[in-house]
C-alpha cells in the first residue's frame, strides 16, 4: 500500500476525514503520494492562496485548480467541493464526504477526477454559479484533491489538499454578534484568600458576514468593587451562523455576596478589504452569587467570642458584687453583735 503524505508546505489548506469505504482507490505500491493544490489561472499558478469574489445572483465564475503530484508515479486525484466552515481556532475545513452540502459547496461545478503524471501538474478549470436565490453576504466553500488509501479493518482514510473557495453575494450586509455567559464562583476555603469566577460564554455570528471578534467578560461587585476585566482567547475568524465557546477564569474575587459578569464582543472585518460600518457589540449580563461563608464563619465565631467575653464579664461582675454585698453584711452583722451589752452576774 502506499503510504500517504500530504505536502502543505504550501499557501492551502489541509483537510483529513475518515472515511466508511472500502479500500479499492487505494494503491498497492510502497511509496508516498505528495502532492499539493493551488489557485491559479489557465497558465499555472498565480501566488493566491484561495479564491475570493464578490458576486451578484446568477453570475458565474471560472477559475483554475493547479494540483502537482510531487511523487514519482502517476496518480488518480479525486476531486470535489464541499461547504467551508471555521474550527474553534479559526482554520479553514470543508465538510466531509459523507456530509452533504447545502450552500457554496453546492455552487461549484468541477470534473470527478485527474490524473497527473509523476513530478507534473494538471491545470483542473472549475465554475462556481451564484444562484438567483443566494441570500446576501458571505458563502464559505473549498475545492480539493484527494486520494484514498488502506485504514485499520474496512476504513479507508480519505487525504484531502485544497482550498477555500469564498464568494461574498452582493446586497445588504448585516455584520452582528450575539452573546451568552453563564459563571459559577469558586470561592477559597482560606477566609484570607479571594476565590475565583469562571465565565463560560458563547459568541454567534447572527450576520450574514464573516468576522473577527475580540471577546472579554467584566465582573463588578456591589457598588462597583472589585472590578475587573479580562480580554478572551481572540476569535480569529468566524463564518455566519457559526458559534464559537470559551471560559475565562477570573481570579482575586473577593467574595462580595454578588457579581455582575458582562461579556462583550464586538464585531470587525476579517480584512480591510472587506470593512464595514462599526457594528453594535454583542453583550450578555448575568449575576453571579459569591457568598463569603468562610468570612462569615470566622465573623460568628468572632462575635460569639465578644458575646461570651461581655456575658463572663457581667458575671464576673455580678459575682463580685454578690461578695462585696455578702461581705457588707457580714460586717454589719458583726458590728452588730458587739454592740449588744454583756449580760450583768
Amino acid at each position: 500500500m502506499r503510504s500517504i503524505s500530504i505536502a502543505a508546505a504550501l499557501a492551502a489548506a489541509s483537510f483529513i476525514a475518515l472515511l466508511g469505504a472500502s479500500p479499492a482507490a487505494a494503491t498497492t505500491e510502497d511509496e508516498p503520494i505528495t502532492w499539493s493544490v493551488r489557485p491559479g489561472d489557465d497558465a499555472g499558478e498565480d501566488g493566491r492562496a484561495w479564491v475570493e469574489w464578490d458576486a451578484d445572483p446568477g453570475e458565474a465564475l471560472t477559475e483554475h485548480m493547479v494540483v502537482t503530484n510531487h511523487g514519482s508515479t502517476d496518480v488518480e486525484f479525486q476531486l470535489s467541493a464541499a461547504d467551508g466552515y471555521f474550527t474553534d481556532t479559526g482554520r479553514f475545513n470543508m465538510l466531509p464526504s459523507d456530509t452533504e452540502s447545502v450552500d457554496a459547496g453546492t455552487w461549484i461545478d468541477l470534473p470527478e477526477s485527474v490524473v497527473v503524471a509523476a513530478g507534473g501538474s494538471e491545470i483542473v478549470p472549475f465554475t462556481v454559479t451564484v444562484p438567483e436565490d443566494a441570500t446576501p453576504g458571505d458563502h464559505p466553500a473549498g475545492v480539493a484533491a484527494s486520494v484514498l488509501s488502506d485504514g485499520s479493518g474496512t476504513i479507508g482514510v480519505e487525504s484531502r489538499v485544497g482550498f477555500r473557495v469564498m464568494t461574498r453575494v452582493e446586497g445588504e450586509l448585516a455584520p452582528a454578534l450575539a452573546a451568552a455567559a453563564t459563571a459559577t464562583y469558586d470561592g477559597d476555603i482560606n477566609p484570607f484568600s479571594p476565590g475565583t469566577i469562571e465565565v463560560a460564554y458563547e459568541i454567534e455570528n447572527t450576520g450574514n458576514t464573516r468576522l473577527q471578534t475580540q471577546p472579554s467578560a467584566t465582573v463588578s461587585g456591589p457598588f462597583g468593587l472589585g472590578s475587573q476585566t479580562i480580554e478572551a482567547e481572540a476569535i480569529a475568524e468566524i463564518a455566519p451562523g457559526e458559534t464559537r465557546r470559551g471560559t475565562v477564569r477570573i481570579r482575586s474575587a473577593w467574595p462580595l455576596f454578588t457579581y455582575d459578569v458582562i461579556v462583550e464582543a464586538e464585531p470587525e472585518a476579517v480584512s480591510d478589504e472587506l470593512a464595514f460600518d462599526r457594528a453594535e457589540a454583542a453583550r450578555a449580563e448575568i449575576s453571579v452569587a459569591a457568598m463569603p461563608w468562610p468570612q462569615l464563619v470566622v465573623i460568628a465565631l468572632a462575635i460569639a467570642l465578644i458575646l461570651w467575653g461581655i456575658a463572663h464579664r457581667r458575671r464576673e461582675r455580678e459575682r463580685v458584687a454578690r461578695l462585696i454585698a455578702q461581705a457588707r453584711e457580714d460586717a454589719l452583722a458583726e458590728a452588730s453583735a458587739s454592740d449588744i451589752p454583756a449580760p450583768a452576774h
